[in-house]
């Protein structure tokens, strides 16, 4: 006999919640996501979606970054990333460039791209296909919400927390303005 299901409540319809909604009803969660206006709404939706593998290679944030990267990687081979949410491995280049002033094409640094109009020096590449990505966040925000609501059945409650009610220590219900 299949034991009941964990009931979880998530609130915040950010890239956050979202995430953390869809991969606990992946592993079985009855999940119910609460959000007061619109999913990816505010930062989730217009952040730059950067993502780097090494980056933050040495520090405390290693190893969540590389997981953090590899698990874009994998998300976007399952959810078609590259049509749904605008997924793309890049090459990364840090150059400096000053707006003021034309710079002829005949002195242009070859490794600098069409699109620099201003003069440019010192690009290096600080990032490979291999190591830099980028995706289009609130996109990817709404695609990950809308295969957790269709493959995995994540309710979304469009409605404003007004309590949290603990026994204990342990949450025991997420009551919103209006009583629901």
């Amino acid at each position: 006999m299949d034991p009941q299901p964990k009931c979880v409540t998530v609130c915040g319809g950010g890239v956050i919640g979202v995430c953390t909604a869809y991969f606990l009803a992946k592993k079985g969660a009855a999940v119910k996501l609460i959000e007061k206006s619109s999913v990816a709404c505010a930062a989730s939706g217009k952040a730059g979606g950067f993502l780097a593998l090494d980056w933050c290679d040495g520090g405390p944030l290693s190893s969540l970054a590389r997981a953090s990267f590899n698990l874009h990687r994998s998300l976007a081979e399952e959810l078609n990333g590259t049509e749904s949410y605008g997924y793309r491995p890049l090459t990364t280049l840090s150059l400096t460039i000053t707006e003021s002033g034309k710079q002829s094409q005949s002195s242009r640094d070859t490794d600098v791209p069409a699109w620099v109009d201003g003069p440019s020096r010192g690009p290096r590449t600080i990032g490979s296909t291999e190591t830099t990505a980028q995706v289009h966040p609130q996109l990817f925000t709404e695609t990950l919400l809308s295969k957790a609501v269709e493959n995995y059945g994540v309710e979304v409650v469009i409605g404003k927390v007004d309590r949290v009610g603990a026994d204990g220590g342990r949450v025991d219900s997420v009551v919103l303005e209006g009583g629901e």
